[in-house]
């Protein structure tokens, strides 16, 4: 369905814009959480100039969301009907990727109070792996919502999920571990962005992989958590005591 709408878009010349933005906001998430992830992993200095390319960005995706929502609702006003659907899943994904921007630089924050970078030590490798396979999750999910690839777009899905469940295990180890306070705390901080930026990854994967009322559900509680929520809209007893 979603490939359906894509493709019909991509023939009205308003919608065909929004969809050319929604890509260029997507390749300036890319771009805003690489450099970090190479200062974190010590690939790179932090400096001013990073820091700068950051927030330009960020402010970047702020705009093109918000010309996006303006365009959408001025579009929906001027054409109503079958259109509402397709917009609506933009607004979703428009708003995943403006989180994603929001998250960098909360983990840019994280970075800027790290006495050093996350070379060595057990916390060390596993956020290491994290980060870069964060990173190389965003591939995946651009590509997944470029070309309305569901298997694309499902295996970007189980990739952030693990993901996310990996973030948990970390503050979970943390919980329990008698390293310094301040340490553990920007550990668990980063831990926790980490995973709210592959989530929100996994929710603009959805988009291509879940119907649109289900876009923003498939979380880090995974498929028991669909499966209630599937099994109680078509059980005729719950719709009785609703």
């Amino acid at each position: 369905m979603f490939k359906q709408f894509i493709e019909a878009l991509r023939r009205r010349p308003l919608l065909s814009q929004m969809y050319a933005e929604m890509e260029a906001m997507l390749a300036q998430a890319v771009d805003m959480f690489r450099p970090i992830s190479e200062v974190l992993r010590g690939k790179r200095e932090l400096s001013q100039e990073t820091r700068d390319q950051v927030y330009a960005m960020d402010r970047k995706i702020n705009r093109i969301q918000r010309r996006i929502r303006k365009q959408l609702v001025e579009h929906l006003i001027v054409s109503p009907g079958s259109d509402v659907p397709i917009s609506l899943v933009l607004m979703s994904i428009a708003k995943d990727a403006e989180r994603v921007g929001d998250l960098c630089k909360n983990i840019l924050e994280v970075t800027e109070e790290l006495v050093e970078p996350l070379r060595h030590g057990h916390y060390g490798t596993r956020f290491r792996d994290l980060l870069l396979r964060t990173e190389d999750l965003f591939e995946p999910t651009v590509e997944a919502f470029l070309q309305s690839d569901r298997d694309i777009g499902q295996e970007a899905v189980d990739r952030g999920r693990a993901l996310a469940k990996e973030c948990d295990a970390v503050i979970k180890d943390l919980l329990n571990d008698d390293r310094p306070c301040r340490e553990a705390v920007l550990y668990a901080l980063l831990a926790r962005y980490l995973k709210r930026v592959d989530l929100h990854l996994t929710n603009i994967a959805s988009s291509v992989v879940m119907p649109l009322h289900m876009i923003d559900y498939y979380d880090e509680e995974g498929n028991k958590r669909q499966d209630r929520e599937t099994d109680q809209e078509t059980d005729p007893k719950t719709d009785a005591a609703s």
